[in-house]
């Protein structure tokens, strides 16, 4: 896999007082690489 970010993406303060469950949340994005 190759890493398309190098830092987690994570709820903004907004999201986090409409959705309480978003703040343990991290978004990792990665690409599968042909081998």
């Amino acid at each position: 896999f190759r890493e398309i970010t190098r830092k987690p993406i994570v709820p903004d303060e907004r999201e986090t007082e409409r959705n309480n469950r978003a703040r343990s949340a991290k978004l990792r994005i990665a690409e599968k690489e042909d081998t």
